[in-house]
């Protein structure tokens, strides 16, 4: 039976899911979470792993072939090795990653590896102790340094996330350009965005243009096929690694995109920037085939908006679409 291939109604074919597998995390990143916190998820609603391994088996039939796993933290979960040992036995998944604050990365990064995980991102705003805690609420810089040189051990392909905060993070841009020059990896500078509930400040924002700029005159630079990439990559020539370059704000990707995102509970999300959602638990828990599971997602994908509602915009508010917590689908 020739399974159709996943495809929104602007043609954009989907290829690449974000599945968060907890939304708990040690850390309390200033851009991440409000100052009163968020209202955590129940954990008796999470997806078992077989049922989130029965949606990714489902999508990966029609072209999903990308899997990134998120949190929250993942490394929290007891059972996040078995999780990548499911997930790298799934034939269709041809690339597996996972984001982590990287506090527990040193202890388990060659497991990861031998479980089957290539490539790992990890946070990392400061190169400076002091400055990391007072960015995360959390004393972890050198455990977190360590996970990095672990990982690089081990084998994985590793990129360092940087949300580029004016006053903050763009203090230490040469540092971190001369990290990726040191070490093979790739540093990915990450303007800062509307998100996670925080109060939208524009005047945070560093253009990446400015970023970029300041790295091409130290070192010197070629960029590399993009393709559906959300990061604009260029090799520092002469050195180990590469730098990239994420403009979601300034320089919007959304044309290329090729990813959706389902959390923990099993709600799919199929835009960073909208809180537009589809709940996959009662199909999932109510035992729907494969088959089933892949006609409800070739509906619930043309609901995919063409663009996030930044694009075009010129204000300081957020967009009305992300006021409330809306469904696709019913």
């Amino acid at each position: 039976m020739m399974i159709k291939p996943l495809t929104d109604s602007h043609g954009r074919a989907i290829t690449y899911l974000r599945l968060s597998v907890t939304d708990r995390c040690p850390f309390r990143c200033v851009y991440c979470l409000p100052a009163e916190g968020i209202k955590l998820l129940p954990k008796e609603d999470y997806l078992e792993p077989a049922k989130m391994e029965q949606f990714v088996r489902a999508v990966s039939e029609m072209g999903v072939w990308r899997l990134r796993l998120t949190g929250g933290e993942p490394l929290i979960r007891k059972d996040i090795l078995s999780l990548v040992a499911r997930f790298s036995s799934i034939p269709g998944i041809r690339d597996l990653a996972l984001t982590t604050n990287g506090a527990k990365l040193s202890e388990i990064a060659w497991e990861l590896k031998e479980a089957g995980l290539q490539r790992i991102n990890i946070s990392l705003d400061s190169l400076d102790p002091a400055r990391f805690q007072e960015l995360t609420g959390s004393n972890s810089f050198h455990q977190v340094w360590s996970g990095i040189l672990r990982s690089l051990e081990a084998g994985l392909k590793v990129k360092i996330n940087v949300v580029a905060l004016k006053g903050i993070s763009d203090e230490e841009i040469d540092g971190f350009s001369a990290l990726a020059f040191r070490f093979p990896l790739e540093v990915r500078f990450i303007e800062f965005m509307p998100l996670c509930g925080t109060a939208w400040k524009p005047e945070m924002v560093v253009p990446i243009e400015t970023i970029r700029g300041r790295i091409a005159g130290k070192y010197k630079i070629e960029p590399l096929l993009r393709g559906t990439e959300v990061a604009e990559s260029h090799e520092l020539v002469g050195g180990k690694g590469r730098v990239g370059f994420i403009a979601s704000m300034t320089e919007p990707f959304c044309s290329k995109c090729s990813r959706i995102r389902m959390s923990a509970t099993g709600k799919i999300q199929l835009c960073l920037f909208s809180n537009l959602q589809h709940d996959f638990h009662p199909s999932l828990r109510n035992g729907h085939s494969i088959i089933q599971i892949q006609e409800e997602m070739h509906q619930v994908i043309l609901g995919k908006p063409a663009s996030h509602p930044w694009v075009n915009k010129k204000t300081d508010r957020r967009p009305e679409e992300n006021a409330s917590i809306r469904s696709i689908g019913g």
